[in-house]
């Protein structure tokens, strides 16, 4: 296979791993208190496979069998500025978050 690494899109059952979440933030965009069941799943659905793209598109990507690393994900968002931004965002507060705890578990 000359190095390349061989990426199947499965299919997944929901298992509704959201659906909490997706409610409270549809709210706070501006839904009702309780949206519809069926809109929290259609977002469910529309997330995951989102989510799942993303992650194919990044093991292809990927030079390492079997693992996918951050500069993957960075690597497949290059063209969308707004998102890559974003995951710059999260993981400096994220660098930021784990330098805290440190200094708090080791004075």
């Amino acid at each position: 296979m000359d190095g390349q690494v061989e990426v199947t899109n499965k299919q997944f059952q929901r298992h509704k791993l959201f659906t909490r979440e997706l409610s409270m933030l549809m709210y706070g965009f501006g839904d009702s208190m309780s949206p519809l069941p069926e809109s929290v799943d259609v977002l469910e659905d529309i997330l995951v496979d989102y989510v799942n793209n993303m992650c194919v598109q990044a093991a292809r990507v990927s030079g390492r069998k079997n693992k996918v690393v951050v500069e993957d994900f960075k690597f497949v968002l290059r063209k969308d500025p707004k998102k890559l931004a974003r995951v710059e965002e999260l993981l400096a507060m994220n660098k930021e978050i784990e330098e805290a705890r440190t200094m708090f578990e080791n004075p």
